[in-house]
């Protein structure tokens, strides 16, 4: 298995994970990353090679040192709670309607699920989303959800999160051009997707 240490953020992280997440945009395309730091309701895990530091287990110390090795992240993911589905309405990208969300008394929103090209397929993906569920789950986070950009690259989400036991409640296709999709080169056929996953032995 792959050498991955999965990590709290450090401050220095900040530029390299936006360079990280908007490689996957179109050309043009910024996003501002927040880190998470000292905010409890929100939290931030990146995955980097073993040999550049971390704890194994995202134990390292929220707002630590910057001695980190930039080039060496590899993917990043994080889970913000709410428990007002209106909130979370508020907060997903792709859709505003609260009305699509199932029942919950703690709601926990994924973000920024990206890895860097060339280290797909090493399970960094599984290994960022699993440790968010522990973290999710010891904390009463009983619903799990994502509203994601599903599309045909050997990247897309759906993969990841059918694997892991979620259920795509709602999706939209996303009408572009294909010349504006970093991902399809003739039609595009990108949708925009809400996945939900409930703790076991929880009820709505």
């Amino acid at each position: 298995m792959d050498e991955i240490a999965i990590r709290d953020p450090r401050p220095a992280d900040a530029e390299p994970l936006e360079e990280l997440i908007t490689s996957h945009f179109s050309e043009g395309s910024s996003y501002g990353v927040d880190l998470g730091i000292g905010d409890p309701t929100y939290r931030v895990l990146v995955a980097v090679e073993a040999d550049a530091g971390g704890d194994a287990n995202g134990g390292g110390v929220e707002g630590g040192g910057d001695d980190g090795d930039d080039d060496a992240i590899l993917g990043v993911m994080a889970l913000r709670e709410f428990d007002d589905p209106v909130d979370v309405a508020e907060e997903m990208y792709f859709f505003d309607d609260p009305g699509l969300l199932p029942a919950a008394e703690l709601y926990g929103h994924l973000e920024m699920g990206y890895v860097r090209d060339g280290a797909t397929g090493r399970g960094i993906g599984s290994r960022l989303l699993e440790r968010l569920h522990e973290i999710g789950a010891e904390r009463g986070v009983d619903l799990f959800l994502a509203d994601s950009w599903y599309h045909g690259g050997d990247d897309s989400p759906e993969k990841l999160f059918g694997a892991h036991g979620y259920e795509t409640v709602h999706r939209e296709p996303i009408e572009r051009p294909a010349a504006e999709c970093p991902k399809c080169e003739e039609t595009c056929t990108c949708e925009a997707a809400l996945a939900v996953r409930r703790v076991a032995g929880t009820e709505p």
